[in-house]
């Protein structure tokens, strides 16, 4: 059994020439929605993260890794074109920004802060140093180590980071509202750090 619009383009495909354009412009039937999404181009995919999950916790617990893992893929699709545009990584902006807000701090402050292994900074500052970002000069208090200081350079690519990051914040982002994306930040924040920042 075929449904009334079903018929009426059926019976339309037999209509004169003249009297399909009438046909068309008066039918009431409209495409459904599921057509009307692929015309549209805005469907969204259905997320298979929960059906992963249940495979890999029956008992319900959230298996946080997964959803993580995803939206950092999610965010690093675009980074290199939108924001590091072969100039940078995004392993290294923390350091960078560190330095620029704490001058003279060192590699090992640099890896208790971030939460990395000392080797880990001491590989970050190296790249850093190496394209010109960064300096180091022998420590006032401790000639065994260095200090740490941004260069021209690195002051230059900090701006170019303050131009590029917003927009693709909002466009990764856009599926959530301003407010949203502060909570996110702060959930991540204590995830990471056991810590809760202050609301802004």
């Amino acid at each position: 059994m075929t449904s009334p619009c079903e018929d009426r383009r059926k019976t339309g495909r037999q209509v004169s020439k003249s009297g399909m354009a009438h046909a068309r412009k008066s039918s009431t039937c409209a495409p459904g929605k599921e057509e009307h999404s692929r015309k549209e181009g805005k469907s969204s995919p259905r997320s298979p993260l929960p059906l992963i999950e249940a495979e890999l916790s029956p008992t319900g617990e959230p298996v946080l890794g997964l959803y993580l893992h995803v939206a950092y893929m999610m965010l690093m699709s675009s980074f290199e074109a939108r924001v590091g545009q072969g100039e940078i990584t995004p392993n290294l902006i923390g350091a960078l920004a560190l330095v620029r807000r704490i001058p003279g701090t060192n590699q090992a402050t640099l890896a208790r802060m971030i939460g990395i292994e000392r080797v880990t900074a001491g590989e970050q500052v190296s790249r850093l140093v190496h394209k010109g970002f960064l300096r180091r000069e022998t420590s006032p208090h401790d000639a065994r180590s260095y200090a740490l200081y941004i260069t021209p350079a690195g002051q230059r690519m900090l701006d170019k980071l303050r131009e590029r990051i917003p927009g693709h914040e909002r466009d990764v982002g856009a599926r959530l509202t301003l407010a949203q994306r502060r909570q996110l930040r702060t959930l991540l924040d204590k995830f990471v750090y056991g810590t809760t920042r202050s609301p802004d």
